[in-house]
């Protein structure tokens, strides 16, 4: 993963890009014509250590139902491994997801 550190330009348009390699620490140099501005990388799913499995990036692990590792347990949008983070997936996703619980909860009993 990478973290951009700097837009370069020549005052009429973009001539390059500083980044820093996360893993190494290493700064790195590109030249390029423009950019694409993108945010949210990181997901914020800390607080979910010990409770779900997580990515070694971080996200939740899901299967094709938005399923989490406990059972009953759904999760949808950019924290889950689901590629291609883009709202209009993360909406479709979190239908799905939603779809998913409905049917778990009125196919499983409740606790005594």
């Amino acid at each position: 993963m990478a973290q951009t550190t700097e837009v370069q330009g020549d005052g009429q348009k973009v001539t390059g890009l500083l980044y820093k390699d996360r893993a190494t620490d290493e700064m790195h140099s590109v030249a390029l014509e423009g950019i694409f501005v993108q945010i949210g990388l990181l997901p914020n799913s800390d607080w979910l250590k010990g409770s779900v499995e997580l990515s070694p990036y971080g996200e939740i692990i899901v299967d094709a139902k938005g399923q989490t590792s406990l059972p009953g347990v759904f999760a949808a949008g950019d924290v889950t491994t689901v590629p291609y983070k883009q709202i209009v997936i993360a909406m479709g996703e979190g239908a799905k997801a939603s779809l998913s619980a409905f049917d778990h909860l009125i196919r499983t009993s409740a606790p005594a």
